[in-house]
């Protein structure tokens, strides 16, 4: 027995635990499939069938989201794998408290991010909002901590597998033997001090990156921000490119503009963070001066949208429907079917928000066509999106604010 323990011991505790998961491959992959459907679930990338309950999810997913949910869901996949061995071994460790606080952590920045509030919808109608805009400013964070959380705890657990002990139970460090094969980070206190400050002024600077260019101004109704203004009566969108007019962004096919809006917001004054600011200030909130005749609220964005799309079969006139075609052939979905550098008119989108902007331009073109310009009517519109996409929408503003 002593032999075999020292002939496992040559190998690294790389080459060790990996041959344990590859024994083991079938649960880790059943495991991981498992793991990514259900966080997918909680990350609110789709509803169960039939009924439609799930999560809202009122941002559109990049691929950052996805490699963040593949990277929690394989993190904790190999964490469990390990741990089934270590208890056939009948070996204790304490790296649960890290895959726990990483699977805590991955759920807070991975829930509706940059939303005003966690949905909860089944059968077309939300029965439970949570607020989370105060957890914005900190969703990287969260992130960070998770993946930092899964690794440390991961390879806590390899190491007690490794080793045949807990790292963390040992009574005497004099006890420990000097592994050469033990990666650096874990010998070298500097080295793994060095890694924590670094750690602590990523996290600063994240906290600080909004405030660098959020040196904004309020007054009569609307704030200044890099070389946007918007306000109680001014949102900002994305707008295809006219001719000639060059994108801020290379390979984007649509820019950021002022537009005029319907409903008007009150301001809230700066807080000295331009996310936060956008958040308060371009993401709407209350019911406005349409909303019971239109039957939407600011705060109910889901059934809005299924309000709104019902408005689609509104007949409209031919010089009405002349209006209708310039609007929404000229008014782009960003962040669903499209994106920045292929930006698709709603009307060629598929979906649920695109058919909600649709019925929207039909119902104010109907009905107060005569008191508000195309203009005005598209801004109105670009003030819903923002409330559906909040996350792309605050995102591309910020990025051409700079």
């Amino acid at each position: 027995m002593v032999e075999k323990n020292e002939l496992e011991k040559k190998e690294s505790l790389f080459e060790y635990n990996y041959n344990i998961i590859k024994k083991d491959k079938k649960f880790l992959f059943i495991l991981f499939i498992g793991l990514f459907v259900v966080y997918s679930f909680l990350f609110g990338l789709w509803k169960i069938p039939i009924v439609n309950f799930g999560i809202n999810r009122l941002s559109a997913v990049g691929m950052w989201d996805y490699l963040f949910l593949s990277g929690t869901s394989a993190l904790i996949s190999v964490f469990v794998v390990l741990w089934r061995h270590e208890r056939k071994s009948q070996v204790q460790s304490l790296a649960t408290v890290g895959v726990a606080g990483g699977g805590l952590a991955a759920f807070l920045a991975g829930i509706c991010p940059v939303c005003q509030s966690i949905g909860l919808v089944a059968f077309g109608t939300t029965f439970l909002n949570i607020p989370t805009t105060f957890l914005t400013p900190y969703l990287g964070i969260f992130k960070t901590i998770s993946i930092g959380l899964l690794v440390l705890a991961v390879y806590l657990k390899a190491d007690s597998v490794y080793t045949k002990t807990c790292k963390d139970c040992l009574i005497s460090p004099q006890e420990k033997k000097d592994d050469k094969k033990d990666p650096l980070l874990f010998k070298n206190n500097y080295v793994l001090g060095g890694v924590v400050v670094i750690t602590l002024l990523l996290f600063f600077n994240q906290l600080m990156i909004p405030n660098a260019f959020a040196t904004v101004s309020g007054g009569g109704g609307t704030v200044n921000l890099g070389n946007f203004e918007y306000g109680s009566k001014i949102t900002l969108k994305p707008m295809p490119l006219a001719v000639g007019e060059q994108p801020k962004i290379t390979g984007y096919k649509s820019i950021v503009k002022p537009l005029p809006t319907i409903s008007e917001l009150s301001i809230v004054p700066s807080t000295g963070d331009a996310v936060q600011d956008l958040l308060n200030n371009i993401v709407p909130t209350g019911t406005p001066w349409y909303g019971e005749q239109a039957g939407a609220s600011f705060d109910d964005p889901i059934a809005a949208q299924n309000k709104w799309a019902t408005y689609k079969s509104l007949q409209l006139t031919s010089t009405e429907q002349e209006r209708w075609n310039r609007i929404a052939n000229s008014f782009t979905c960003d962040y669903c079917c499209g994106s920045p550098q292929n930006p698709t008119i709603i009307t060629r989108c598929g979906c649920a928000h695109a058919a909600a902007a649709q019925g929207m331009a039909k119902w104010f073109v109907k009905y107060y066509g005569d008191s508000y310009s195309d203009e005005e009517i598209y801004g109105e519109m670009a003030r819903w999106y923002a409330l559906w996409y909040p996350k792309g929408t605050i995102e591309r503003i910020i990025l051409e604010a700079q």
